[in-house]
Protein backbone atom coordinates (compact mmCIF):
# COMPACT_ATOMS: atom_id res chain seq x y z
CA UNK A 1 0.00 0.00 0.00
CA UNK A 2 1.00 3.61 -0.49
CA UNK A 3 1.45 5.64 2.70
CA UNK A 4 3.61 8.74 2.09
CA UNK A 5 2.98 10.10 5.60
CA UNK A 6 0.71 7.76 7.64
CA UNK A 7 -0.88 10.44 9.84
CA UNK A 8 -1.35 12.90 7.00
CA UNK A 9 -2.71 10.24 4.66
CA UNK A 10 -5.27 9.02 7.20
CA UNK A 11 -6.54 12.54 7.81
CA UNK A 12 -6.66 13.34 4.10
CA UNK A 13 -8.87 10.40 3.20
CA UNK A 14 -11.14 10.87 6.22
CA UNK A 15 -11.63 14.45 5.08
CA UNK A 16 -12.35 13.27 1.53
CA UNK A 17 -15.09 10.82 2.57
CA UNK A 18 -16.70 13.42 4.83
CA UNK A 19 -16.88 16.27 2.37
CA UNK A 20 -16.98 14.91 -1.21
CA UNK A 21 -20.54 15.99 -2.00
CA UNK A 22 -20.10 19.46 -0.49
CA UNK A 23 -16.88 19.95 -2.45
CA UNK A 24 -18.50 19.03 -5.74
CA UNK A 25 -21.42 21.36 -5.08
CA UNK A 26 -19.14 24.27 -4.15
CA UNK A 27 -16.93 23.64 -7.16
CA UNK A 28 -19.94 23.57 -9.44
CA UNK A 29 -21.28 26.81 -7.96
CA UNK A 30 -17.95 28.62 -8.34
CA UNK A 31 -17.44 27.39 -11.87
CA UNK A 32 -20.94 28.54 -12.81
CA UNK A 33 -20.28 31.98 -11.34
CA UNK A 34 -17.07 32.33 -13.32
CA UNK A 35 -18.85 31.30 -16.50
CA UNK A 36 -21.38 34.08 -16.02
CA UNK A 37 -18.72 36.66 -15.21
CA UNK A 38 -16.30 35.93 -18.02
CA UNK A 39 -19.11 35.86 -20.54
CA UNK A 40 -17.51 35.86 -23.94
CA UNK A 41 -14.75 33.33 -23.16
CA UNK A 42 -16.61 30.94 -20.91
CA UNK A 43 -19.60 30.50 -23.19
CA UNK A 44 -17.30 29.17 -25.88
CA UNK A 45 -15.72 26.74 -23.42
CA UNK A 46 -19.08 25.57 -22.07
CA UNK A 47 -20.33 24.99 -25.58
CA UNK A 48 -17.78 22.30 -26.32
CA UNK A 49 -19.47 18.96 -26.81
CA UNK A 50 -16.82 16.87 -25.08
CA UNK A 51 -13.84 17.37 -22.81
CA UNK A 52 -10.66 17.68 -24.84
CA UNK A 53 -7.04 17.35 -23.82
CA UNK A 54 -4.61 19.45 -25.85
CA UNK A 55 -0.97 18.34 -25.41
CA UNK A 56 1.68 21.00 -24.81
CA UNK A 57 5.15 19.82 -25.79
CA UNK A 58 6.52 16.32 -26.26
CA UNK A 59 6.89 13.50 -23.77
CA UNK A 60 10.19 13.65 -21.88
CA UNK A 61 11.59 11.46 -19.08
CA UNK A 62 10.98 12.94 -15.65
CA UNK A 63 14.73 12.66 -15.06
CA UNK A 64 15.39 15.18 -17.87
CA UNK A 65 13.27 17.99 -16.40
CA UNK A 66 15.58 20.87 -15.35
CA UNK A 67 15.73 22.19 -11.81
CA UNK A 68 13.68 25.20 -12.87
CA UNK A 69 10.80 22.85 -13.64
CA UNK A 70 8.41 22.30 -16.51
CA UNK A 71 6.34 25.37 -17.42
CA UNK A 72 2.84 24.55 -18.70
CA UNK A 73 0.58 27.53 -19.36
CA UNK A 74 0.19 29.44 -16.11
CA UNK A 75 1.84 26.76 -13.96
CA UNK A 76 5.32 25.48 -13.18
CA UNK A 77 5.80 21.82 -12.21
CA UNK A 78 9.05 21.20 -10.35
CA UNK A 79 10.81 19.18 -7.64
CA UNK A 80 9.91 15.84 -9.26
CA UNK A 81 10.72 12.65 -7.39
CA UNK A 82 9.94 9.17 -8.71
CA UNK A 83 10.49 6.07 -6.59
CA UNK A 84 9.23 2.55 -7.10
CA UNK A 85 9.42 -1.08 -6.14
CA UNK A 86 8.30 -4.23 -7.95
CA UNK A 87 7.64 -7.86 -7.09
CA UNK A 88 7.40 -11.09 -9.02
CA UNK A 89 9.69 -9.97 -11.83
CA UNK A 90 7.67 -6.89 -12.80
CA UNK A 91 9.38 -3.80 -14.20
CA UNK A 92 10.78 -1.41 -11.58
CA UNK A 93 9.76 2.16 -12.48
CA UNK A 94 12.05 5.16 -12.10
CA UNK A 95 12.51 8.75 -13.21
CA UNK A 96 14.17 7.60 -16.46
CA UNK A 97 11.23 5.45 -17.53
CA UNK A 98 8.30 7.66 -16.47
CA UNK A 99 7.47 10.07 -19.30
CA UNK A 100 5.59 13.33 -18.84
CA UNK A 101 4.31 16.28 -20.84
CA UNK A 102 2.04 19.23 -20.19
CA UNK A 103 -1.44 19.82 -21.52
CA UNK A 104 -4.69 21.71 -21.15
CA UNK A 105 -8.36 20.79 -20.87
CA UNK A 106 -9.98 22.95 -23.54
CA UNK A 107 -13.36 22.87 -21.75
CA UNK A 108 -12.19 24.22 -18.40
CA UNK A 109 -8.93 25.91 -19.39
CA UNK A 110 -7.13 24.00 -16.62
CA UNK A 111 -3.49 23.06 -17.15
CA UNK A 112 -1.86 19.87 -15.95
CA UNK A 113 0.35 16.88 -16.65
CA UNK A 114 0.04 13.68 -18.65
CA UNK A 115 2.21 10.82 -17.42
CA UNK A 116 2.90 7.90 -19.75
CA UNK A 117 3.66 4.72 -17.82
CA UNK A 118 2.80 1.67 -19.96
CA UNK A 119 2.94 -0.69 -16.97
CA UNK A 120 1.70 -4.28 -17.23
CA UNK A 121 1.77 -6.98 -14.55
CA UNK A 122 0.71 -10.61 -14.45
CA UNK A 123 -0.19 -13.10 -11.74
CA UNK A 124 1.84 -12.62 -8.54
CA UNK A 125 3.40 -9.45 -9.94
CA UNK A 126 3.14 -5.92 -8.52
CA UNK A 127 4.37 -2.40 -9.24
CA UNK A 128 4.19 0.22 -6.48
CA UNK A 129 5.43 3.70 -7.39
CA UNK A 130 5.37 7.23 -6.01
CA UNK A 131 5.42 10.31 -8.25
CA UNK A 132 5.77 13.52 -6.27
CA UNK A 133 6.14 17.13 -7.43
CA UNK A 134 5.39 20.77 -6.70
CA UNK A 135 2.93 22.98 -8.60
CA UNK A 136 3.33 26.78 -8.61
CA UNK A 137 1.65 29.69 -10.34
CA UNK A 138 4.10 30.87 -13.02
CA UNK A 139 5.56 34.38 -13.03
CA UNK A 140 3.35 36.79 -14.94
CA UNK A 141 0.16 35.11 -13.67
CA UNK A 142 0.14 36.66 -10.21
CA UNK A 143 -3.66 37.20 -9.99
CA UNK A 144 -4.32 33.48 -10.41
CA UNK A 145 -4.79 30.78 -7.79
CA UNK A 146 -5.50 27.04 -7.74
CA UNK A 147 -8.62 25.73 -6.00
CA UNK A 148 -9.12 22.11 -7.07
CA UNK A 149 -7.59 19.08 -8.76
CA UNK A 150 -8.64 16.27 -11.11
CA UNK A 151 -7.07 12.79 -11.29
CA UNK A 152 -7.87 10.58 -14.28
CA UNK A 153 -6.58 7.14 -15.32
CA UNK A 154 -6.45 6.39 -19.04
CA UNK A 155 -6.31 2.86 -20.48
CA UNK A 156 -6.43 1.12 -17.13
CA UNK A 157 -7.53 -2.50 -17.16
CA UNK A 158 -7.64 -5.60 -15.01
CA UNK A 159 -8.57 -9.28 -15.30
CA UNK A 160 -9.23 -11.86 -12.61
CA UNK A 161 -7.74 -10.70 -9.31
CA UNK A 162 -5.84 -7.82 -10.94
CA UNK A 163 -6.33 -4.25 -9.74
CA UNK A 164 -5.16 -0.71 -10.47
CA UNK A 165 -5.20 2.04 -7.84
CA UNK A 166 -3.93 5.62 -7.78
CA UNK A 167 -4.03 8.16 -4.95
CA UNK A 168 -3.19 11.85 -4.99
CA UNK A 169 -2.64 13.78 -1.78
CA UNK A 170 -2.22 17.56 -1.98
CA UNK A 171 -0.55 19.67 0.73
CA UNK A 172 0.18 23.34 1.31
CA UNK A 173 3.86 22.74 2.15
CA UNK A 174 6.50 20.12 1.47
CA UNK A 175 6.92 18.67 4.96
CA UNK A 176 4.12 17.98 7.45
CA UNK A 177 1.91 20.50 5.69
CA UNK A 178 -1.85 20.78 5.84
CA UNK A 179 -3.79 18.38 3.65
CA UNK A 180 -5.87 20.31 1.11
CA UNK A 181 -7.31 17.43 -0.93
CA UNK A 182 -7.28 13.64 -1.27
CA UNK A 183 -8.17 11.83 -4.50
CA UNK A 184 -8.47 8.09 -5.07
CA UNK A 185 -9.24 6.21 -8.29
CA UNK A 186 -9.20 2.48 -9.02
CA UNK A 187 -9.99 -0.22 -11.52
CA UNK A 188 -10.86 -3.86 -10.90
CA UNK A 189 -12.18 -6.56 -13.17
CA UNK A 190 -15.89 -6.04 -13.86
CA UNK A 191 -16.24 -2.53 -12.41
CA UNK A 192 -16.73 -1.04 -15.91
CA UNK A 193 -14.33 1.79 -15.20
CA UNK A 194 -16.74 3.69 -12.96
CA UNK A 195 -14.00 4.98 -10.66
CA UNK A 196 -11.37 6.09 -13.16
CA UNK A 197 -11.82 9.82 -12.49
CA UNK A 198 -11.91 11.81 -9.26
CA UNK A 199 -11.85 15.50 -8.44
CA UNK A 200 -11.63 17.47 -5.22
CA UNK A 201 -11.73 21.08 -4.15
CA UNK A 202 -8.98 22.36 -1.86
CA UNK A 203 -10.25 22.70 1.68
CA UNK A 204 -8.77 23.45 5.10
CA UNK A 205 -10.69 23.11 8.37
CA UNK A 206 -13.91 22.70 6.42
CA UNK A 207 -13.48 25.88 4.38
CA UNK A 208 -12.57 26.19 0.69
CA UNK A 209 -9.08 27.59 0.11
CA UNK A 210 -7.06 28.89 -2.84
CA UNK A 211 -3.32 28.26 -3.18
CA UNK A 212 -0.38 29.71 -5.09
CA UNK A 213 1.72 26.60 -4.45
CA UNK A 214 0.86 22.98 -3.73
CA UNK A 215 2.87 19.81 -3.11
CA UNK A 216 1.51 16.65 -4.71
CA UNK A 217 2.17 13.09 -3.53
CA UNK A 218 0.93 10.46 -5.96
CA UNK A 219 0.89 6.73 -5.28
CA UNK A 220 0.19 4.17 -8.02
CA UNK A 221 -0.19 0.44 -7.47
CA UNK A 222 -0.96 -2.17 -10.12
CA UNK A 223 -1.20 -5.78 -9.05
CA UNK A 224 -2.02 -9.06 -10.73
CA UNK A 225 -2.97 -10.69 -7.45
CA UNK A 226 -3.02 -14.45 -7.21
CA UNK A 227 -4.71 -15.00 -10.56
CA UNK A 228 -5.01 -11.98 -12.80
CA UNK A 229 -3.39 -9.19 -14.79
CA UNK A 230 -3.43 -5.39 -14.65
CA UNK A 231 -2.25 -2.54 -16.84
CA UNK A 232 -2.06 1.24 -16.72
CA UNK A 233 -0.96 3.32 -19.69
CA UNK A 234 -1.48 6.98 -18.74
CA UNK A 235 -2.37 9.22 -15.81
CA UNK A 236 -3.73 12.76 -16.21
CA UNK A 237 -3.50 15.31 -13.39
CA UNK A 238 -5.17 18.73 -13.77
CA UNK A 239 -5.19 21.80 -11.55
CA UNK A 240 -7.64 24.67 -11.85
CA UNK A 241 -6.75 28.31 -12.12
CA UNK A 242 -9.11 31.03 -10.98
CA UNK A 243 -8.65 34.78 -10.56
CA UNK A 244 -8.28 36.32 -7.11
CA UNK A 245 -11.46 38.01 -5.73
CA UNK A 246 -10.52 41.47 -7.02
CA UNK A 247 -10.04 40.08 -10.52
CA UNK A 248 -13.42 38.32 -10.35
CA UNK A 249 -15.07 41.66 -9.57
CA UNK A 250 -13.34 43.26 -12.55
CA UNK A 251 -14.50 40.41 -14.79
CA UNK A 252 -18.03 40.91 -13.55
CA UNK A 253 -17.94 44.64 -14.26
CA UNK A 254 -16.50 43.98 -17.69
CA UNK A 255 -19.24 41.46 -18.49
CA UNK A 256 -21.95 43.89 -17.40
CA UNK A 257 -20.42 46.59 -19.57
CA UNK A 258 -20.35 44.20 -22.51
CA UNK A 259 -24.02 43.32 -22.01
CA UNK A 260 -24.96 47.00 -21.87
CA UNK A 261 -23.06 47.70 -25.06
CA UNK A 262 -24.80 44.86 -26.87
CA UNK A 263 -28.23 46.04 -25.78
CA UNK A 264 -27.75 49.51 -27.25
Amino acid sequence: MYFPHPMKSKYCFYKKEKGDIMKRNRRSTKKTALVLLSLSISILLAGSAQAGWVPIGDFVPVSSIPGSGLEVGDKIFSDFDVTGIAAGGAFVPGADSVLVRGGQNIDTGDYGLQFRLAWIVGTNQLINANIDFKVSIAPGYNPWYMEDAVLFLMTAGATGTGAVNATELIYDSSFMGNCLAALDVSREYGDKGSDLRNESQFELDGEPVMAKEIWVETGIIISGGTGGTAQLTEVFMLYSQIPEPATIILLGLGSLALLRTRKR
